[in-house]
């Protein structure tokens, strides 16, 4: 993996817990611990419970909600008024980082070649 694949995924991982960052280096939090003992919806559930915490993802979930899916456009515009996800350095990679934490977490579906998201099957229940 190259550093530009890493940051987000550590940057990611502090946000929600996972690991604490001191002068550039990583350490496992008791969270970080327990999430890597668990299996995959342990995991998951951990995702989406931590994402459930932030305002941006559940204004997206909320316009999910309302209008079935949205558009890539859509999505990045909540995410830029909401100033960003996930210390992403530029608008593209904190939508990148978003989808894959919301598609993982069960939350949010996205169609890649439609650019469509909509509501994971979590939701759906």
């Amino acid at each position: 993996m190259h550093a530009d694949e890493i940051l987000p995924i550590l940057a990611f991982s502090e946000m929600i817990g996972l690991i604490s960052i001191d002068e550039g280096d990583a350490k496992l939090t008791e969270s970080g611990i327990n999430f890597l003992k668990q299996g995959h919806t342990g995991r998951a559930k951990y995702v989406r419970d931590k994402l459930m915490e932030l305002k941006v993802f559940n204004e997206i979930l909320n316009e999910l909600k309302k209008k079935g899916s949205l558009e890539k456009e859509d999505v990045m515009e909540i995410i830029a008024s909401k100033g960003g996800f996930c210390y992403c350095g530029s608008l593209e990679e904190a939508f990148n980082c978003l989808i894959h934490w919301g598609v993982y977490s069960g939350l949010i579906e996205y169609d890649r070649e439609e650019n469509l998201i909509r509501l994971g099957e979590v939701n759906s229940r």
